[in-house]
């Protein structure tokens, strides 16, 4: 294994040497280096201060790069522009026999304060990405859901549909020592088909 390794860093230096010769690697190095970091410290600002139309075209095209770096980060509890929806998501399981079963991500609202402390980072899964912005991540949820439904062999579930259900949040002055509207606006996000493979693995009750 190490000749191996060592053979790789081999090839990747005389490749590179072959591009750049040692003198203009050590010429455009430092230049390199702080384009790559004021690039990204500009990117960093018009994300943090997305309050003009020229920066919000910046931030959509770069939205994808942004993201897949893990730097995305929207602030939309916080003024001038909080966020206008509540949100929750339910899972409805269908198992081989016709029955169905109820799932609920957890609400943050109807736990008890110290349960609320450790799952408060679900808020933000759901609430700014899964719910509404990364479709990708809705056969993840209902694969999730589905295993952790699985708890009788024989009938095992057929069916996993995600539904969102949210409401908008009343403006402060309507609002102001008033409960929530209820959620009553339904999505379908997903209708998964379970494969035999998605359950490989689970421990049955």
């Amino acid at each position: 294994m190490p000749n191996h390794n060592n053979s790789e860093k081999r090839s990747r230096q005389s490749l590179l040497s072959e591009l750049l010769s040692p003198q203009e690697w050590a010429r455009i190095r430092k230049p390199l280096i702080n384009t790559f970091i004021i690039f990204h410290g500009i990117l960093n600002y018009c994300y943090l201060f997305n309050n003009h139309p020229y920066i919000n075209n910046i931030n959509h095209f770069f939205f994808g790069y942004y993201t897949f770096l893990g730097l995305e980060q929207s602030w939309n509890v916080f003024a001038p522009g909080p966020r206008e929806t509540n949100a929750h998501l339910t899972a409805i399981i269908t198992y081989t026999d016709g029955t169905t079963r109820l799932w609920t991500y957890p609400r943050m609202e109807r736990l008890d304060f110290f349960t609320k402390i450790a799952k408060e980072r679900y808020r933000k899964f759901f609430n700014d990405n899964a719910s509404w912005s990364i479709p990708l991540l809705w056969p993840e949820i209902a694969r999730y859901v589905a295993r952790i439904s699985y708890d009788d062999s024989s009938n095992p579930p057929m069916v996993v549909s995600l539904i969102r259900f949210h409401s908008k949040v009343l403006p402060i002055e309507q609002g102001l020592g008033k409960p929530n509207l209820a959620q009553s606006e339904a999505k379908s996000l997903i209708v998964y088909t379970v494969k035999p493979e998605d359950l490989v693995g689970v421990k049955v009750k």
